[in-house]
């Protein structure tokens, strides 16, 4: 056997194991300790195919809980470790894997808020919503979990992307972008693209979280050519005045 005939033996070795460490991993059925020796396994191998099997603990729930958060909890501490030592791109591989998914997505933030700087994480959290559409989905689960991101950051780019999700099909996604948007205090993006929701939305709480958000704003006036459609749009307590503002009842 030449010396590139054993490197690729080992190499396959190597990718068989993971394979199996990955089973384990990820099966709720089996012992807990089993699940922790996999993991630490996947440590001491470090690269790049172990980090995915890592993250695919993320995709399963144990059905004893506590047992669920703990080992969560531990398969984060690996990959933010890995991560630190610089031997694998650990937040290169997790984008990619956050680009593929479409649920279960809380964890694997999680890991990248460690990882990356402040302006990194918002790129991230852009790019994600930069491939995402507001018609219906199955699972908004990925929406949700953005959105609420977004709400922790304040950024032009954030802002245009958000402002997108209050039209979205999810009622939820709807509610949540509303925050996201104001969180990145842009308010020449955010006050046109609440002001037209009021003649589109059905949903009573939405309305009120929107009349709110322009009651809290005297300086957002609405536009003469929509005054007549968002007054009779306004919930009980609001009202237009006669510069466009909307103010709330007392």
């Amino acid at each position: 056997m030449g010396f590139l005939d054993f490197l690729f033996d080992k190499e396959k070795a190597q990718e068989r194991k993971i394979t199996k460490l990955k089973k384990t991993v990820s099966h709720m059925y089996v012992q807990p300790g089993e699940r922790s020796y996999a993991v630490e396994q996947l440590r001491e191998i470090g690269n790049e195919d172990a980090v995915l099997a890592l993250l695919s603990r993320f995709e399963q729930t144990s059905p004893n809980h506590t047992t669920d958060a703990d080992e969560k909890e531990f398969v984060y501490e690996v990959l933010v470790d890995l991560g630190r030592r610089g031997e694998v791109d650990v937040a290169g591989t997790i984008t990619a894997y956050l680009k593929r998914v479409e649920e279960k997505i809380n964890w694997p933030l999680k890991v990248l808020t460690d990882l990356l700087s402040l302006d990194d994480m918002i790129n991230v959290v852009v790019e994600l919503l930069e491939d995402m559409h507001i018609d219906y989905v199955r699972n908004p689960e990925k929406k949700q979990e953005l959105m609420l991101r977004a709400a922790e950051f304040s950024d032009r780019r954030l802002a245009e992307q958000t402002a997108r999700f209050v039209e979205d099909d999810y009622e939820t996604i709807r509610f949540l972008a509303i925050d996201a948007l104001l969180a990145q205090n842009e308010d020449d993006i955010a006050r046109p693209a609440l002001a037209a929701r009021f003649g589109e939305e059905d949903s009573l709480r939405i309305l009120q979280k929107l009349a709110e958000a322009f009651a809290e704003r005297p300086e957002w006036t609405i536009e003469e050519d929509q005054r007549e459609r968002v007054s009779a749009a306004l919930p009980k307590g609001f009202s237009l005045d006669g510069e466009g503002r909307v103010v709330a009842k007392r």
